[in-house]
């Protein structure tokens, strides 16, 4: 191996000092020890150091910088574009810290920077509260959190980061401090952390404020393709005026084989909407009526559901092990031209596991004030995403032509801005992702706590010169 002094350099630094448990190119669990969620990430990193405690991940980053090898960190290692395993370098790996439980306060809940969303769900579930993240249980709360954090429950709770109350975070000397707001702690880090994504330090704990829910009322609803402008139409009327409690999402792709859905339709190109209403459960027959049951759907249900199984509906739907590619923008508006857009795009859906994604944004996540946190666009009216995802080799070119002409074909109505926690290896968007305000705040606080660009992975923050 070329950097194989460095490596060793690696290694006696952390003899003796650190707890965990490192693996390497010749050892035979490593294969398995690189992947990660999409399989279209094939990187070979020199070091995996699975770690168990603050102290082990303050140890190895020390041990990287010494060597001057890149160093990524991995919690779930979900995300599209991999950013979490690094060529050639060391990758901090938290998923042996996953522990939850209540704080003093009884009201917050402390979680290892290791955790995925289910660790978390099941935790607050037995107090009936919930923490407002992702839609699937297998995702890791570290990158959702950090990036943003959209999820069932974002218009009457607030994305995930605005839930972050406090972290305990390694920055980029090997230092642990506390990101907070109390006497001692790092605000500005906080306020960092809140959407900037992960170019500050490792968080290896995270305080998260939860909310007194126990069940929602889930629903669906199904329209065949040729019903996408009305069932479009429908959707963007409702959402446009709906309450907060009321989250829903409006997918195009090929009917999955999930419960509820007729056999007849699997497999058909079909238009779903899912609703979750996180309110008074009294409260939200109408509106989740008004959403599903007008218009011409051929099939709808509600039902009242516990949170964590919602939670869960859809993790066998985006398994691990299958390649991915996302294009992924903020959009103003869904007119009659980018309806059509969808209709057309609907029409050459490229596999039973391709889709396309339009989420009305708005409700309690649209009212912090743009300044109170780094996550920036909370003005956006949508998101759009497009997912391909394969499981054979030769349908990646067809795939990816897919997603990217879909994604062209909504210019019309399209933002430059993304979403950091949707966005694939493109660092040239940093500057959609935060307009210069935030990012010029964002620079200094790198400036501060990483100057050297130790943290690079994620969409890449400069330090301020």
């Amino acid at each position: 191996m070329e950097n194989s002094l460095p490596v060793s350099s690696v290694l006696a630094s952390l003899e003796g000092t650190f707890e965990g448990e490192t693996v390497l190119p010749s050892d035979p669990g490593y294969d398995q020890a690189r992947r990660v969620w999409n399989a279209t990430v094939d990187r070979r990193p020199a070091v995996i150091a699975y770690c168990r405690s603050t102290a082990d991940v303050a140890a190895v980053v020390r041990a990287a910088r010494a060597a001057d090898l890149p160093l990524s960190v991995r919690g779930g290692g979900h995300q599209v574009a991999g950013l979490s395993v690094c060529d050639q370098g060391v990758v901090v790996d938290l998923s042996r810290m996953r522990s939850v439980g209540f704080a003093e306060d009884g009201t917050s809940v402390r979680a290892g920077g290791g955790c995925l969303l289910a660790d978390v769900d099941r935790t607050a579930a037995e107090r009936g509260r919930i923490v407002p993240a992702g839609v699937v249980s297998h995702t890791g709360l570290g990158g959702l959190a950090l990036g943003g954090g959209f999820g069932w429950t974002f218009r009457n709770f607030g994305l995930t980061c605005d839930n972050i109350i406090g972290a305990e975070v390694v920055t980029a000397d090997g230092s642990i401090v506390r990101a907070g707001e109390s006497d001692g702690e790092d605000a500005d880090l906080l306020w960092a952390l809140r959407g900037g994504g992960g170019n500050f330090g490792v968080v290896t704990e995270f305080t998260l404020r939860t909310h007194p829910v126990s069940d929602v009322l889930f629903g669906q609803a199904a329209f065949l393709l040729e019903d996408l402008p009305v069932a479009v139409a429908h959707y963007v009327a409702t959402m446009e005026a709906a309450p907060d409690a009321l989250s829903a999402i409006c997918i195009t792709c090929l009917a999955p084989p999930m419960p509820g859905m007729p056999t007849e339709l699997v497999g058909r190109p079909v238009v779903l909407v899912n609703a979750v209403w996180s309110g008074d459960l009294e409260s939200g027959a109408g509106p989740m009526e008004q959403l599903l049951t007008r218009g011409p759907s051929v099939m709808s249900f509600r039902a009242r559901m516990p949170y964590v199984a919602v939670q869960s509906m859809q993790d066998d739907l985006h398994p691990h092990g299958r390649s991915n590619y996302n294009k992924s923008r903020y959009l103003d508006r869904v007119d009659d031209t980018a309806i059509k857009a969808l209709l057309e795009a609907g029409g050459r859906l490229p596999g039973p596991h391709a889709q396309i994604e339009v989420l009305r944004l708005g409700g309690a996540a649209s009212r912090v004030p743009v300044d109170a946190t780094a996550f920036a666009h909370r003005g956006a009216a949508y998101i759009l995403n497009v997912v391909a995802a394969w499981t054979e080799p030769d349908q990646a070119t067809t795939q990816i032509g897919w997603a990217r002409d879909t994604y062209a074909a909504m210019d019309c109505v399209g933002s430059d801005a993304g979403y950091i926690n949707f966005l694939g290896t493109e660092p040239d968007r940093v500057r959609s992702v935060y307009p210069p305000r935030t990012y010029r705040r964002l620079q200094a606080i790198k400036r501060r706590l990483d100057p050297d660009r130790v943290f690079r992975g994620n969409v890449p923050i400069e330090p301020a010169p």
